[in-house]
């Protein structure tokens, strides 16, 4: 096991799984991770949300779920669930405390990686 895989082990990553569809390229899977860091859906999410726009909303979380899935990010996946379900609702109640989440749980994510 290299030191990527064990941080994201740490970080609750679903490595095993992750790197069977990875091919065990972890050169790849970083990069992939690092995009994914910087990926415009969290920004179009933000923005969704502020403008009350439910179904941007919607559709911008349920492509980060789905990333979030395809990396083995269970911890981000987990939150990024939380809000499409919200979302799916048309609850929006706790949306912005929802999107906090997420965005505190990709920064622990982003902490984990870079180390």
């Amino acid at each position: 096991m290299s030191e990527l895989t064990e941080r994201m082990d740490t970080y609750g990553a679903d490595t095993a799984a992750t790197m069977e569809r990875f091919l065990n390229d972890e050169v790849m899977y970083l990069k992939c991770l690092h995009i994914f860091s910087k990926d415009s859906g969290f920004t179009d999410l933000s923005s969704a949300l502020e403008k009350k726009d439910y179904t941007e909303a919607f559709e911008s979380a349920h492509m980060l779920k789905g990333v979030a899935s395809n990396l083995g990010l269970t911890p981000l996946y987990d939150k990024i669930c939380i809000l499409v379900e919200a979302l799916r609702r048309q609850d929006d109640a706790n949306t912005a405390q929802q999107y906090q989440n997420i965005c505190t749980e990709k920064e622990r994510m982003i902490k984990i990686l870079l180390k």
